[in-house]
C-alpha cells in the first residue's frame, strides 16, 4: 500500500486561512446582529436512474463562475439513512473549501423514486452511484474532471466499488467507517436473533412485487433489529437531529439475506485514484482488521485508524473536525492542486 504524503501543501494552507477568515467574519456578522449569508447556492441535481428518478442536491459555491467551475465532490449515506442526516455537517466544510458538492438518496429512499420503498441492496445502490456519477460529470456548474465520492459505513464500501468501476471519472475516493466484508460483519451479528432474522427474510423475499416489503427495525434497544451493537442505538439516532420516527426506522427484512453476500472490499485493488480509508477502532458493526487488510491492497492508498473510536463517533464531537478536517485536507490535495 502506498501512503499518500502529509507535506505541506500550498492550496490546502490557502483554503485553511480562507475558511478561518470566513468563520471570523461570521462571528463579526452575527455579533452585529446580521444573519449569516450562506456560502453557497443550492441548486437540483436529481439524475436518472434505472428507469426512475434519485433525488440529489448540488451546494454550489458562491464564488463559482462559469469560467472557473469548482470540483465537485459526491455524497451518500449509510445504511438505511437520508442525505439530510449529518451530511450537511460535512458537505458545509467542503463547500467553504471551494469544493460544489451533491447528496442524493438511493432509490426507493427519501424523495427518490423507485419500488419498493426502503430496501438497503448494496449491489442497487452501487448502480445508484454509477448514475450519479455519470450525470454529475456533465453537469455544466462543475469541472467534471475533478470529481471525488464520498462514504461512509455502509456507503463507505459503495463507494470502492465506485471508484473501480469509474477510473476516468473518479479522481478521489474518501470511505468513512467502511464496510468491507459481508460475512465477516454478519458474523458480528447475534447469535440470538439469527433465527428471527432468517425467518422474516424469506417470507419478505417469497411477497409479490405488489406488495410491500416486510419490514423490521434498524435499530431497537434490547430486542430484535437490523443494526445491533453498543453503540447502535444511540449513535444510530443521533444521525437525525429532528428525530427517528417510525418510517425512518425500517428496512425491508430481505437485506440479511443480501448482506452476507455483498463484499465491496475486494474491489480495492481496482482503485486507481487516491484512497482515504477513515476506520473506527473500536468499531461494533464493522471488524476493523478487515478495513485494515483493504486499505493495504490500495495502490494508492492513505489509511487513519480513530483511536478509541466506535462506528458513529465520526458524525459528532470532537472527532467531527479531526475526520472532517483531514478528509477536506485529502480533498484539496486530490482536487485541487
Amino acid at each position: 500500500m502506498q501512503t499518500i504524503s502529509s507535506r505541506w501543501h500550498p492550496a490546502a494552507a490557502l483554503v485553511t486561512f480562507t475558511v478561518l477568515l470566513g468563520a471570523s467574519g461570521a462571528a463579526l456578522s452575527q455579533s452585529a446582529g446580521i444573519p449569516e449569508a450562506k456560502p453557497y447556492t443550492v441548486v437540483d441535481a436529481s439524475f436518472a436512474c434505472q428507469q426512475t428518478t434519485c433525488d440529489a442536491e448540488m451546494w454550489l459555491p458562491n464564488r463559482a463562475t462559469a469560467s472557473a467551475k469548482p470540483p465537485v465532490i459526491v455524497m451518500a449515506h449509510g445504511f438505511g439513512a437520508l442525505k439530510e442526516w449529518g451530511l450537511p455537517a460535512y458537505a458545509e466544510r467542503f463547500v467553504k473549501a471551494g469544493f460544489a458538492v451533491v447528496r442524493f438518496d438511493y432509490r426507493g429512499f427519501g424523495k427518490s423514486g423507485g419500488q419498493p420503498r426502503r430496501v438497503v441492496d448494496g449491489k442497487e445502490h452501487v448502480k445508484d452511484w454509477l448514475s450519479a456519477i455519470d450525470a454529475i460529470s456533465q453537469r455544466p456548474e462543475v469541472d467534471g474532471q475533478r470529481l471525488g465520492i464520498w462514504g461512509t459505513s455502509y456507503s463507505g464500501g459503495q463507494v470502492l466499488v465506485a471508484g473501480a468501476e469509474r477510473p476516468q471519472l473518479v479522481k478521489a475516493v474518501s470511505a468513512q467507517v467502511p464496510f468491507v466484508n459481508g460475512l465477516s460483519s454478519s458474523l458480528r451479528y447475534p447469535i440470538k436473533y439469527q433465527p428471527l432474522a432468517t425467518w422474516y427474510a424469506l417470507r419478505d423475499m417469497l411477497r409479490s412485487d405488489k406488495e410491500e416489503p416486510l419490514y423490521v427495525p434498524i435499530i431497537a434497544k434490547d430486542a430484535f433489529a437490523a443494526l445491533v451493537c453498543d453503540e447502535c442505538v444511540e449513535g444510530y439516532k443521533s444521525l437525525n437531529s429532528k428525530g427517528l420516527g417510525d418510517e425512518d426506522n425500517k428496512v425491508a427484512a430481505r437485506v440479511f439475506m443480501s448482506l452476507p453476500f455483498f463484499s465491496p472490499g475486494d474491489r480495492a485493488k481496482d482503485i486507481q485514484a487516491p484512497t482515504l480509508i477513515m476506520a473506527a477502532e473500536n468499531d461494533g458493526l464493522i471488524p476493523v482488521e478487515k478495513v485494515r487488510s483493504v486499505a493495504k491492497a490500495l495502490p494508492h492508498g492513505e489509511y487513519v485508524e480513530l483511536k478509541g473510536a466506535h462506528h458513529f463517533s465520526p458524525y459528532s464531537g470532537p472527532l467531527f473536525e479531526q475526520v472532517v478536517s483531514k478528509q477536506t485536507a485529502f480533498f484539496v490535495a486530490q482536487l485541487k492542486p
